[in-house]
């Protein structure tokens, strides 16, 4: 009997509705011959709602108690989930992340998975039901509760996918698969249906819904991923881990899409390099994006960072400049910064933006461009212009 382990994203279980949906896709899954072992986010906004009542209520919530409060979502959507399956004739059980056996690392909100031990899952699938899991979740062994980080859930079911030698893992969200851009920002992209594990790590990265970690692990494990929409009834998504076919131009360098993310503060400051990595390891930070020269260093941090930028930036930096409301997009596709086309092809779509880019940074994989928020929509419209609609043509 095959083992399908599926994964619910909070947007797909965000009311008593679209549970109920959930809840009929897994009966139609177990009923065509499959265990299952799914995966729950917490409903909707549930995690965001819940971090606001924090920050209404305390000016410094401590972290082993906010992965207390946090936990709490996840619990409701497995239970509500596990109810409408019984009700629906399906035997089912929820476990949280700690009754399922997930051990983790004692890092309060970025836990890491150490090891699953999945026997209380394996005797109830032995016993015909169906195992729902709070994902993001898991127990130290110091036996405190911690969580994953945001998009956790993403990294529960691939482990778990992996742990119980599942057939394939199924991340079911609000979209067909990953697209070539987001389409609320680009209207004419469409869905991969098929990506490398590498190429989705990168997406996941710089803007992607995945959670980069989760891609990771099954590129490590080969664990089959499927994403794809909750609400279709057809079976369009994007398979993760595709290889080229026997024949295919493997060296080709193209970009494969166009990712984009919002929420970062650009830095220009003058100061040493290894002051600075210095002065930010030892606040439990690190430079993503950056470039050097001399005795400035121009970088991009998370607005969540930037505070705590600031301050190390007067303490340790002879002056700095500092602008907010930045935006990055990204070309991304295997090799591409090996080609000796791609670059001035994208320096030349982004003539008239000329005051918008911050930064441009690459490695094997993508060209990053930080750019004013403002300016965002505009330039990946025209990445992707030039980049996967006229090259296809």
């Amino acid at each position: 009997m095959p083992l399908i382990v599926q994964k619910y994203g909070g947007s797909s279980l965000a009311s008593p509705k679209l549970i109920q949906i959930a809840a009929g896709r897994i009966k139609d899954l177990k009923l065509s011959g499959s265990d299952v072992v799914v995966v729950a986010s917490a409903m909707g906004n549930t995690t965001d709602h819940l971090l606001k009542l924090a920050a209404k209520t305390v000016k410094t919530p401590p972290s082993r108690e906010l992965d207390m409060l946090l936990t709490a979502g996840e619990r409701v959507s497995m239970s509500l989930l596990a109810m409408s399956l019984q009700e629906r004739g399906i035997p089912a059980i929820s476990f949280t992340g700690s009754q399922s056996g997930i051990l983790t690392t004692s890092d309060h909100s970025e836990a890491k998975i150490l090891e699953i031990r999945p026997q209380r899952i394996q005797e109830e699938l032995q016993k015909g039901r169906v195992v729902i899991i709070a994902g993001f979740q898991g127990v130290s062994r110091e036996k405190e509760i911690t969580t994953l980080g945001r998009g956790g859930s993403d990294t529960t079911a691939v482990a778990l996918a992996a742990v119980l030698k599942a057939d394939r893992c199924e991340v079911l969200t609000d979209v067909e698969g990953i697209f070539t851009a987001d389409p609320r920002i680009v209207p004419t992209a469409r869905s991969f249906k098929n990506l490398s594990y590498d190429e989705c790590i990168e997406f996941s990265r710089l803007g992607a819904k995945m959670h980069s970690r989760s891609i990771e692990m099954a590129k490590k494990h080969n664990v089959s991923v499927w994403i794809g929409s909750s609400q279709s009834k057809t079976n369009t998504g994007t398979c993760i881990g595709w290889t080229a076919e026997k024949g295919a131009n493997v060296e080709k360098t193209s970009v494969t899409g166009i990712a984009t993310q919002d929420g970062f503060h650009f830095f220009s400051a003058l100061i040493d390099l290894k002051v600075l990595t210095s002065a930010l390891s030892e606040n439990g930070m690190y430079l993503k994006f950056f470039t050097f020269g001399g005795d400035q260093v121009k970088f991009l941090c998370q607005s969540a960072d930037a505070e705590k930028i600031r301050d190390v930036l007067k303490q340790k930096a002879k002056g700095y400049q500092e602008v907010t409301k930045v935006s990055i997009v990204s070309a991304v596709g295997e090799g591409i910064s090996n080609s000796n086309r791609i670059l001035p092809q994208l320096l030349s779509s982004l003539d008239g933006h000329t005051n918008d880019t911050l930064l441009i940074t690459t490695n094997s994989l993508s060209f990053t461009i930080a750019v004013l928020s403002g300016a965002k929509e505009q330039i990946a419209q025209s990445l992707h212009r030039r980049f996967i609609e006229e090259e296809n043509l």
